[in-house]
């Protein structure tokens, strides 16, 4: 099964520990690319089969799939 990229935001009551969380979504299967402190937002890649574990932990308020957006290059036509 492939890997879904991920964010995942820490509940408010719980971003003085983002790292503490941080580890236990690594324990429950989460590859964690980046954890951005100051706003409580842990970036990874977990299966897709484990992603409900994550959003039952505790200082977890939301799972969210990573969202991507492409734009045209300069030379090219409008469309």
């Amino acid at each position: 099964m492939d890997d879904e990229k991920i964010t995942v935001t820490v509940g408010d009551d719980h971003v003085a520990d983002v790292n503490g969380v941080a580890e236990q979504l690594k324990g429950a299967g989460m590859h964690v690319d980046e954890v951005l402190d100051a706003m409580g937002i842990i970036t990874g890649s977990v299966p897709a089969d484990r992603r409900a574990a994550l959003e039952r932990l505790p200082g977890v308020a939301a799972v969210e799939a990573e969202q991507t957006f492409q734009i045209a290059p300069p030379d090219a036509d409008i469309q």
